[in-house]
């Protein structure tokens, strides 16, 4: 549905393109006022050039998704199962303050670029059959700024940007599953210069466990007993995430049968009073002979 409205807008946009340019076309109109009417300046429909919200020459868009950070948090298996706080050094990118998000040593060393005017670019018109055509391609000098950086700050190189560490404390819910992801608002990457800060998203990468898997909210594990064992019944120790606890092996257990302990699981992330099982599923060890046992 997004796609589609995207291509009305785009169809409606060139269609308005082309019959403001048709209409003035008897007064040599220049063609990057007709297409800032509709892509630049404060009054176009997308907003000025730089703007929130509005596109640059080279169309892609200002906001902030540029701005997000991916940190990838890894956790021990018994962390995932009971949550917690973890600590975390993470790196961004902020305005360079001493440019002030120009990238030029000061602003004298910010010219208007000669290849296109200080336009951004170029346009070409063509007659179809549809009526004219305008072509806009960006400048390869300025990149579609229309500006010429002749000395570049020393602090960010001309790249507008420095980047900073910080260290922060993050939440784990218990019950996160591997791939779990974290939002933080407004703890990416700051773009002072157009007002935006980028969220922070933390994906959770869970270690594994000898001998204990995941399934859900459930935990398995796999455990030998002895063949007079599983006939009579016995109580026998396994590892669980809270430690060594005692399991009544029932008399008659069949070899591939599973016994659990209750809410020895894994607790619901959404709602931690849920909380799964830890089954065990029972190998019986037979003798090849009966007279060794």
């Amino acid at each position: 549905m997004r796609s589609y409205q995207i291509m009305r807008k785009d169809l409606y946009m060139i269609a308005s393109v082309r019959q403001v340019y048709k209409e003035n076309m008897m007064d040599q109109v220049d063609p990057f006022e007709v297409y800032n009417a509709f892509f630049g300046g404060s009054d176009g429909f997308f907003g000025g050039m730089g703007e929130p919200g509005g596109f640059n020459f080279n169309l892609r868009n200002n906001g902030s998704n540029d701005l997000d950070i991916w940190y990838e948090l890894h956790l021990n298996f018994e962390e995932s199962i009971f949550g917690g706080e973890r600590e975390i050094m993470v790196s961004y990118l902020e305005t360079c303050n001493d440019c002030g998000g120009t990238g030029a040593k000061t602003s004298s060393c910010i010219k208007s670029c000669t290849d296109c005017g200080g336009k951004g670019g170029s346009t070409k018109s063509k007659r179809t059959p549809f009526g004219v055509a305008i072509e806009v391609s960006t400048c390869s000098s300025c990149g579609g700024k229309g500006k010429i950086i002749t000395e570049k700050c020393r602090r960010c190189s001309g790249y507008c940007k420095v980047k900073v560490k910080r260290s922060m404390r993050v939440i784990i819910p218990p019950g996160v599953a591997d791939g779990f992801t974290k939002r933080i608002r407004g703890e990416g990457n700051v773009d002072k210069k157009r007002g935006f800060a980028g969220d922070l998203f933390v994906v959770l990468r869970i270690g594994v466990k000898q001998g204990i898997w995941r399934d859900g909210l459930n935990l398995y594990s796999k455990i030998n007993v002895d063949y007079t064992e599983a006939i009579l019944g016995t109580v026998v120790k396994v590892e669980t995430v809270e430690g060594i606890k005692d399991l009544r092996i029932p008399c008659g257990i069949q070899p591939g049968d599973a016994v659990k302990l209750s809410r020895l699981g894994v607790p619901d992330v959404n709602k931690p009073s849920v909380r799964g099982d830890h089954h065990f599923i029972v190998n019986v060890l037979i003798p090849k002979d009966i007279r060794d046992a």
